[in-house]
C-alpha cells in the first residue's frame, strides 16, 4: 500500500467465508483482556488491555490503542471488546504480532462533531477523557516492556474519529493510526507529515458521511504519509470486513517511528 494513494475498493458481497471469520472475532472470548483503570483528582477510565502470550523480559513489544465506537458508551467495561480488540485474539496474530493491546471504554463520547464552514465538512474535538488516556498510556509505555518507537492506535466510527484526535493530540507518541469511519481533526496537520496514517471508509456511509476523511487526505496527500482505501459497496457498520481485519496487523507491524 503506497502513500499519497486513494484506492477505491471494488463492490462486492462478503463472502460466506469473510461473514463467517467475522462471526468467530466476535465469538472469541476476552478474559485474556485484563480489567484496570486509570484515574486522577476528578475522573476515572476504565480499560482492558492483553499481553503478549510470552514475554521475553528483554524484549521491548508494540502497544495497540484500541478505541470503540459510541455503541459501547458505558462503564462495564465490555462494550468495547469489539472486532478491532478481539482480532488480536485469533491464534495466527497472537503468534505472529506479539503486541499489548489496550481497550478503554469512555464513560462519555470521546469525540464530538461539529462543521468547518471553511471547509464544509465535520470535524472533530476530543475531551478531557482523552486527555487522561493519553498521559496514562505515556507512563505505562515507561513501566511495560513497550517499544515506545512502535506505539500504534485505531478505531471505528466515533473510534476513529479519536484517533484522529489522538494523534493530532500527542502526534509525538504514536508510530501509526488507522482511522475506520471516522470523522477527522483539521488543527495539526503539519506536525503528522511523518505519521503513517491510513484512512477506511464506505462511500455508502451515512452516519459519518465520508467526505471529512476524504478531505483530511485530499490535504495531506502531498506531503504527509497518508493512504486511503474507499470501499464503494460499504455502509457504516459493514465495513470491519475480513479483508481490511486481515489486512491491518500486517501494515501496522511495517510501521516504525
Amino acid at each position: 500500500m503506497q502513500f499519497g494513494t486513494k484506492t477505491e475498493m471494488p463492490d462486492s458481497k462478503d463472502s460466506t467465508q469473510s461473514l463467517a471469520r467475522i462471526s468467530f472475532i466476535k465469538s472469541l472470548d476476552y478474559s485474556e483482556f485484563k480489567e484496570g483503570q486509570f484515574k486522577d483528582e476528578k475522573k476515572s477510565l476504565k480499560y482492558r488491555i492483553l499481553s503478549p502470550e510470552k514475554i521475553n523480559p528483554d524484549e521491548k513489544y508494540p502497544l495497540i490503542v484500541v478505541f470503540h465506537g459510541s455503541g459501547a458508551i458505558g462503564l462495564d467495561n465490555r462494550s468495547q471488546m469489539g472486532v478491532l480488540s478481539k482480532m488480536w485474539l485469533i491464534p495466527e496474530n497472537r503468534k505472529n504480532y506479539p503486541a499489548f493491546v489496550i481497550a478503554p471504554q469512555f464513560p462519555v463520547r470521546s469525540s464530538n462533531y461539529h462543521l468547518d464552514e471553511t471547509r464544509g465538512v465535520q470535524v472533530s474535538e476530543s475531551n478531557e477523557y482523552l486527555d487522561l488516556f493519553l498521559k496514562s498510556v505515556d507512563s505505562m509505555a515507561n513501566s511495560k516492556n513497550i517499544d515506545r518507537s512502535r506505539i500504534y492506535v485505531i478505531g471505528f466510527s466515533m473510534g476513529g474519529a479519536t484517533t484522529s484526535n489522538a494523534i493530532s493530540t500527542r502526534p509525538d507518541l504514536f508510530a501509526a493510526a488507522i482511522n475506520v469511519s471516522g470523522i477527522s481533526q483539521f488543527n495539526n496537520n503539519k506536525n503528522l507529515l511523518k505519521t503513517p496514517i491510513w484512512i477506511v471508509h464506505g462511500s455508502l456511509d451515512t452516519d459519518n458521511f465520508p467526505q471529512s476523511n476524504i478531505r483530511f487526505y485530499e490535504e495531506m496527500k502531498e506531503e504527509g504519509q497518508v493512504l486511503f482505501w474507499e470501499f464503494k459497496d460499504k455502509y457504516h457498520n459493514n465495513i470491519l470486513s475480513a479483508q481490511l481485519v486481515d489486512a491491518i496487523p500486517k501494515w501496522l507491524f511495517n510501521q516504525k517511528k
